[in-house]
């Protein structure tokens, strides 16, 4: 009569060697290639993903200075084309302009505040004794 101990061996045996025949077999290493070769397909989208975006954005830098470039030589003259974007783009940099004026002079106006308020202030507490004796009969209900 067999072991408990010799029959678990055995099976244990017999599933590993099936384990390994089942590894080693194509359908198994046929599905691990196509997994893997899906993998860098993956990988190889999500790069190309972050090259598209990274030249689209210097796309956009450039398309802007471009602009920028036109506005500043031809802003006396924009053309029937542009007179529209032109006085648009006028209208946004007096706004800039108005609000970095009021930003301006409410830091003054901080700043001046804050210059009032930094001269000494001086505080009398009292002895240190006369304090600590007060707390006292204070603690102790006299």
């Amino acid at each position: 009569m067999s072991s408990y101990r010799d029959i678990i061996n055995g099976t244990l045996q017999n599933l590993a060697d099936k384990m390994k025949e089942v590894s080693e077999s194509s359908g198994v290493k046929d599905f691990y290639s196509r997994g893997a070769e899906r993998a860098k397909g993956y990988a190889r989208v999500a790069k190309l993903s972050l090259e598209i975006n990274g030249e689209s954005e210097e796309l956009r830098k450039v398309y802007t200075e471009i602009g920028k470039l036109y506005f500043e030589q031809n802003e006396a003259a924009p053309g029937p084309l542009y007179e529209g974007l032109f006085a648009q783009a006028e209208k946004l940099r007096a706004s800039l302009r108005s609000k970095e004026d009021e930003i301006r002079a409410r830091r003054e106006d901080f700043e001046a505040a804050q210059a009032e308020k930094s001269g000494e202030v001086e505080v009398e507490i009292g002895d240190f004794e006369d304090i600590v004796n007060a707390t006292e009969s204070d603690g102790s209900g006299q």
